[in-house]
């Protein structure tokens, strides 16, 4: 298990992360915890149903969780994402969506690589 070197594969902030949650332990506890929720499947369902209000309920969500952890390059597009369904009204975010799922993507790659 090396928690930095993952951070560093996601573009995240480890030396955040560890001052925010004060040891490596409680940041790879975190991590799994993020990785077993549902969140990004909750932004992409509501999405695909073109359910707007909870599209941002779930951004939100998602945006405070991978701020919390340091995860940057998640947290950018997740504060894009929620801006932009903020009014709860119907938008083309394909392009953003698809930016997500490519991070999201590295998130889950990196997971298995570094901390399983």
């Amino acid at each position: 298990m090396d928690v930095k070197q993952f951070y560093l594969s996601i573009s995240g902030n480890y030396e955040e992360a560890v001052s925010r949650m004060m040891n490596d332990a409680f940041v790879k506890r975190m991590i799994d915890k993020f990785h077993a929720s549902n969140s990004y499947n909750d932004i992409i369902s509501s999405y695909e149903n073109k359910d707007f209000a909870t599209l941002f309920a779930s951004c939100h969500s998602f945006k405070g969780v991978v701020g919390n952890l340091s995860f940057t390059s998640l947290f950018e597009i997740a504060s894009i994402l929620t801006e932009a369904s903020r009014s709860g009204e119907v938008i083309d975010l394909d392009k953003e969506i698809s930016v997500l799922k490519e991070r999201y993507q590295l998130f889950l790659d990196s997971y298995n690589k570094y901390l399983l």
